[in-house]
Parts: structure tokens; sequence; C-alpha cells
């Protein structure tokens, strides 16, 4: 999956009174789009991810939320996902960020259009696509085992044979 970038200006003013500041007033952010289990849209900035909550009144605003459920950031873009300000005048987070979800992501939606695309095995494909990635160490140590990353249910809904999938699983018994 190729995901995409666009740095945008920072227009709210950050705080150096809460935990985690990564958002500075003369930063550029850098907000990436990639898609959720679910294939929705989500945005990631600075290694934040947010994913849609809702819009303002009159369907101009799009309000998303940060994905840590005990993060209360919110960010505003408009209609073309374009970066507008933060609900709040302070910036910062009360998590650390993780750069490394973001290529997670990637990896696993690329994973899912391959196997649905392909007959190699599932492990085969998951195999290719890792060495593919050059992860970073930290990215690797939060990389699921290959038979949770959702692409065997994702295969079985597209409807292959049950001997593809049977293969998949004695591989990744192995």
């Amino acid at each position: 999956m190729e995901s995409q970038d666009i740095t945008m200006n920072e227009t709210s003013s950050s705080s150096s009174s809460t935990k985690y500041s990564s958002l500075s007033t003369s930063a550029k952010l850098t907000v990436t789009k990639a898609k959720t289990n679910k294939r929705k849209l989500m945005l990631f900035i600075e290694g934040y991810d947010f994913q849609f909550k809702s819009f303002n009144k009159n369907k101009t605003i799009k309000f998303w939320r940060c994905t840590d459920r005990s993060c209360g950031m919110i960010l505003y873009t408009n209609l073309d996902n374009e970066f507008i300000r933060f609900a709040r005048k302070i910036t910062d987070h009360s998590h650390l960020p993780n750069p490394a979800q973001l290529k997670i992501r990637n990896l696993r939606e690329t994973m899912r259009e391959r196997a649905e695309n392909e007959l190699l095995p599932l492990q085969e494909i998951a195999e290719q696509e890792i060495r593919k990635a050059l992860l970073t160490a930290k990215a690797l140590a939060v990389l699921p085992r290959v038979t949770t990353i959702a692409i065997y249910g994702h295969v079985k809904s597209v409807g292959l044979s049950s001997a593809y999938l049977d293969n998949f699983m004695m591989l990744s018994v192995i």
C-alpha cells in the first residue's frame, strides 16, 4: 500500500506543561494517510495515529481523535483531510509516539492485497513482504505473528479453497 505524505504548517500553539510534547509551533507537520484493519482511512502525524470521529454540524470539518483511548487529542481537517488545527491550544499527547505503527499498518495492508490477488501461500507472502519492508528492530519487535495479521480471515472471506487455507495453517504451525 502506498501511503500519502502531506506536509503542512501547524497553526496552534504548544505548551510545555504536559507530558509528551512533540508538536511545536514552528514545526511542519507531516500528515500520512493509511488504512485501519477495517480499511477505513486513518491519519498519522509525527508518530501519533488518528481515527475519524465525526463531522461538524455543517459537515465541512472532520474531527479525528487519537487512537489511544486515554489520550484526549482531537485533530481538525477539511473534507480533503488537510490539516486545519488541533482542538486545543495544548498539542501534547498523554502518551509517547509510535512511529513503527505506520510501517506495520502499511505492511499488513500490502500483505492483504497480495493475498487477495495471488495464489502464493500466505506464509510465503508474509515472509517476502517482511523482508522487503526492511523494518527497524523496534518495528519487528511489535510486529504480530503471521497468523494474527488478519490476512487469514480475509482470504477465507474472499472464498479461496480449503486446500489453500489448510496449506497456510500447516506452514504457520511449523
